[in-house]
């Protein structure tokens, strides 16, 4: 077994851990008020709302499954900054891409063509391809993944130099 990988047993909760998840822990509550849809006109809303909502972006695309906020995702540790360490097809460690507009070290230099051809083909500038955990998304329509990138422009600029 190489050092970078891991054998984990199957996890099984014992009654404790059983117990306080019905009872003190319990879900995250319920919104008060129904979440609409937004309008179809406002591109940043609608871009928001596939890079947060639908497609759960922000998830990998923050610092750690472990301080990102589900109900309030803007106040997820780097917020869309990457450094989430994820698990190639090997089983080794890989870090998610800072995906803010910073132009060092996130896609601030990139244009939305760019942008669109890794999302939807996994194509990096270089012509290389994304590595997985990154999955192509062929099917999604090019209006929707151009509504992300607006999105992403304006989300704080974070400087984070991922390890790659």
């Amino acid at each position: 077994m190489q050092s970078s990988q891991l054998e984990l047993a199957p996890t099984i909760p014992n009654f404790l851990v059983k117990l306080l998840s019905r009872t003190v822990l319990g879900p995250p509550p319920f919104p008060k008020e129904p979440i609409m849809l937004p309008d179809t006109n406002d591109i940043m809303a609608t871009g928001r709302y596939y890079a947060v909502a639908a497609y759960d972006c922000y998830n990998c695309h923050s610092a750690d499954f472990k301080t990102n906020s589900s109900l309030e995702p803007e106040k997820s540790e780097g917020y869309f900054a990457g450094g989430n360490p994820l698990l190639n097809l090997e089983g080794e460690v890989v870090y998610s891409a800072n995906i803010t507009p910073d132009p060092e070290t996130g896609i601030g230099n990139w244009t939305e063509e760019q942008f669109l051809q890794a999302v939807k083909y996994g194509k990096k500038q270089d012509g290389s391809s994304l590595r997985y955990p990154m999955l192509t998304h062929t099917v999604l329509p090019d209006k929707e993944i151009q509504e992300i990138y607006a999105y992403l422009r304006t989300v704080p600029a974070i400087h984070n130099e991922v390890k790659r």
